[in-house]
């Protein structure tokens, strides 16, 4: 039987990433897997306040208190789905860089995304955090579908 044993989940606050850490965290009681929340903290450099790409332009900025709040937030909801044994991580850098790094890091087995962007025109021309996840992580990634809170 196949099974997971330490499972990562990226969150940034939204509805739609809460989706995401309810589901790995279910999973993480199925499995009685390790469970690693991740939030990544960036502030904008020059580069992406001047963007050109109106995409980059819309970046939100997590700082660092503002990630300790998220992932307060998303401990509330991993202990609500009962997950056995939860690692809340902050790390700097882009949202799909720190999920990629965090694979290795933490020897994840699973990465669980939601899959917020990946139907927008945009997200489709200029990428979108799961589907840069889903194409580059050298593990298992699962998507999990976000519309039932109204977001593409």
């Amino acid at each position: 039987m196949h099974s997971y044993k330490s499972i990562a989940v990226g969150t940034d606050g939204s509805a739609t990433s809460h989706m995401a850490v309810r589901a790995a965290a279910s999973l993480a009681r199925a499995f009685d897997a390790d469970l690693t929340v991740i939030c990544a903290h960036y502030s904008a450099s020059g580069s992406m306040l001047n963007a050109t790409n109106a995409e980059l332009s819309k970046i939100e900025i997590v700082s660092d208190s503002d990630a300790e709040r998220i992932l307060a937030a998303a401990e509330a909801i991993t202990k609500e789905e009962e997950a056995p044994r939860v690692n809340l991580v902050t790390l700097p850098g882009s949202p799909a860089n720190v999920l990629l790094q965090a694979v290795n890091e933490y020897k994840v087995d699973l990465l669980v995304v939601g899959n917020k962007g990946m139907r927008s025109m945009a997200g489709r021309i200029f990428g979108n955090v799961p589907g840069n996840v889903a194409k580059k992580a050298p593990v298992d990634v699962m998507l999990v579908d976000t519309r039932a809170q109204g977001h593409d």
